[in-house]
């Protein structure tokens, strides 16, 4: 099976490139390296889901990988607005890349 070597995703027999990625597919993955040694760490917490995915993408465009939590009212109640009472999300960064993407955060969200 054909696999991109950017975003690892796995394709039929006889595919040769990645509509996402706009790179041609090999037949196999390179070997991941091990990251033995993350640390993550929260930015600000942000007032629901969708404050928190458009931070995520940003973060994601510089290169930054990120976890969100969402609270349990969002994630129980499948809510996704920025508006549910006490919904908030927290992001998680590698410690590495801590200020970099707090700065980013704090350029999107200086009016929250």
């Amino acid at each position: 099976m054909p696999f991109c070597p950017e975003c690892s995703y796995e394709y039929v027999e006889g595919t040769t490139f990645c509509p996402d990625c706009q790179c041609s597919l090999v037949d196999k993955l390179p070997e991941q390296r091990q990251e033995n040694n993350i640390e993550l760490v929260a930015l600000h917490s942000l007032p629901g889901i969708v404050y928190a995915e458009m931070v995520k993408e940003a973060l994601e465009k510089e290169g930054i990988k990120s976890v969100i939590q969402t609270d349990n009212l969002s994630s129980g109640l499948l809510i996704k607005g920025s508006d549910a009472a006490g919904g908030v999300c927290k992001i998680f960064v590698d410690k590495r890349y801590q200020k970099k993407a707090a700065s980013i955060l704090n350029t999107m969200m200086d009016h929250i």
